[in-house]
């Protein structure tokens, strides 16, 4: 099984360089993405709780990094 992974792999970025090589290729990749960025759906849902979750991690950062920069004193 382990031996096709390479030919699949060659074929599946050919398949995409191949889909470049052409304006008209270029053109439709580009208003897929467009598509799927404007578009309510799970993906983009998902995309904005990732962004939520990493908002929250970066403040949880912040108040470590600040905890960690002045400690309290303890009796």
């Amino acid at each position: 099984m382990k031996n096709w992974y390479l030919p699949v792999v060659v074929l599946g970025l050919s398949g995409v360089g191949l889909l470049f090589a052409t304006e008209k290729g270029r053109e439709r990749v580009l208003a897929f993405f467009e598509r799927v960025a404007k578009s309510e759906n799970p993906l983009g849902t998902f995309n904005q709780a990732f962004e939520e979750q990493l908002e929250n991690i970066q403040s949880a950062l912040d108040r470590v990094s600040q905890a960690l920069d002045h400690p309290q004193l303890r009796n």
